[in-house]
């Protein structure tokens, strides 16, 4: 009898172990409902998430779920202006708030922020909050956004090419962030693989990448007809930190929604410290 009730404890153990694999998680190309993830440390006080405003622009809703409002404070504009917000309220929203815009603020769950001082945020793009721990060890930039994109000069487009041994099919200057400059780079197509890029910098370059397979429906993005727009990315935010690193919030617009990503200069590529993403698609 003991020699039977060990045999199926034995089972019963290796049992549940194999319920305890997981199915890894596959990327997906599509725009996806609203989501936050953090790959930052956890063991700081510093606070950086995201949001979007009111159709006023005097109110902002942070959207990340386990977010304390009463812990933010500042929000940050492209000017490098840093405004105060004050908590007002904790949002549930309703089945009617999958939306993630200005139209749609009452319905949607999260931490509702006041903008301080007779001040307002943009309303058409997402919008950086942050606290004062945050702010204490992070030096914000001046982000100069071009009314419209303009072609890469003749020396960058060339130095870009070399660096990355590849040849360019189009690129833009969208913005100066400080004394660099910010491009949108279309490289050429290699057989279905292309590649579009963030790149930063004059004599040297820090790239973000977006590598994808060609299709003349959904490149990069859902619905993206297999182009690039050139005014498609903003960087809502810049700042230099305590390491001297330069640190950027980007908001990617597509057809049924927006990626946020807040990431950092680390040996010419931006590394992803923390991503959301807002969705409109059912508008």
């Amino acid at each position: 009898m003991k020699l039977i009730s060990c045999i199926s404890l034995i089972a019963m153990l290796s049992a549940c172990q194999s319920k305890k694999e997981t199915n890894p998680i596959q990327s997906q190309k599509q725009d996806t409902i609203a989501t936050a993830t953090d790959n930052s440390p956890k063991a700081t006080s510093e606070i950086l998430t995201f949001g979007f405003s009111s159709e006023n622009g005097t109110k902002v809703l942070a959207f990340e779920e386990g977010i304390n409002g009463k812990n933010i404070n500042k929000s940050i504009d492209i000017q490098g202006n840093v405004s105060d917000i004050a908590f007002e309220s904790s949002q549930k929203g309703n089945e009617s708030g999958v939306n993630l815009v200005s139209a749609n603020f009452k319905n949607c769950a999260g931490e509702v922020m006041s903008v301080q001082n007779n001040k307002k945020v943009s309303t058409d793009q997402s919008v950086v909050l942050f606290n004062d721990v945050f702010l204490a060890s992070h030096q914000p930039m001046l982000v100069k956004s071009l009314a419209s994109p303009k072609a890469i000069d003749a020396v960058n487009k060339s130095k870009i090419e070399a660096e990355r041994k590849r040849k360019i099919k189009e690129a833009w200057k969208i913005a100066d962030v400080g004394s660099e400059s910010a491009f949108i780079v279309i490289f050429e197509k290699k057989q279905d693989s292309v590649l579009a890029s963030l790149v930063i910098g004059d004599k040297s370059y820090i790239y973000r990448d977006y590598p994808a397979k060609y299709d003349e429906g959904s490149t990069w993005r859902v619905d993206d007809g297999g182009e690039f727009p050139n005014d498609a990315i903003k960087i809502i935010g810049a700042f230099i930190n305590s390491k001297n690193e330069l640190e950027i919030i980007i908001d990617w617009a597509g057809a049924e929604g927006a990626n946020i990503e807040y990431a950092k200069a680390n040996k010419g590529r931006f590394e992803t410290i923390k991503e959301a993403s807002r969705y409109w698609g059912a508008l």
